[in-house]
């Protein structure tokens, strides 16, 4: 046998669709109502958070394409090529 048949194969599609409803049932549920597995060390939490407040503001500096346009490497022409049979050079 060479894989699913036709109604194996519907049968897989059908099941995973049930997946949709459910999770948008659950986007209705409030966290409150939903068990708490474990505690997080406030230690963890709060180096999580200056990590994310890092990723930020790295992230800002790049939101406006006027820091790409005005990067160093455009304007001394040092961009990487390359070329078939080569490996990579520098212009």
């Amino acid at each position: 046998m060479l894989g699913l048949t036709s109604g194996q194969w519907l049968l897989s599609v059908l099941v995973g669709l049930v997946t949709f409803p459910i999770n948008f049932g659950l986007k209705f549920v409030p966290d409150t109502w939903c068990i708490v597995l474990g505690e997080e060390p406030e230690g963890d939490v709060e180096a999580a958070d200056k990590e994310y407040q890092k990723l930020l503001h790295i992230a800002s500096k790049y939101k406006s394409s006027k820091v790409r346009e005005n990067s160093n490497s455009k304007k001394l022409g040092n961009y990487i090529d390359n070329k078939q049979g080569d490996s990579f050079k520098m212009k």
